[in-house]
């Protein structure tokens, strides 16, 4: 799968010497966590209504909360990777 997605999405996939081709892997890395950290989120959350299972709901919000720590991950990634200050 994750063949397919660097085959559409990031050119030059194989240069792995290029910064850009190795920040291409990595922001897609993180965007296909995040989608499916959602939708595990959303099928856990209806599975624990539907069955009434508090701890089904409370994995759901984990997934959640791994999904903005990536997030939060791909933040950080995108600052370390901009260019120094002047100065």
């Amino acid at each position: 799968m994750l063949t397919l997605l660097t085959r559409i999405f990031i050119k030059d996939r194989e240069n792995y010497s290029n910064a850009r081709v190795r920040s291409a892997y990595v922001m897609l890395c993180g965007f296909f966590g995040i989608f499916l950290n959602i939708l595990l989120f959303v099928f856990k959350y209806m599975a624990g209504i539907l069955s009434g299972s508090i701890a089904i709901t409370a994995d759901a919000f984990n997934n959640l909360t791994d999904a903005s720590a990536s997030v939060i991950t791909l933040l950080g990634f995108r600052l370390a990777a901009a260019a120094p200050d002047a100065g």
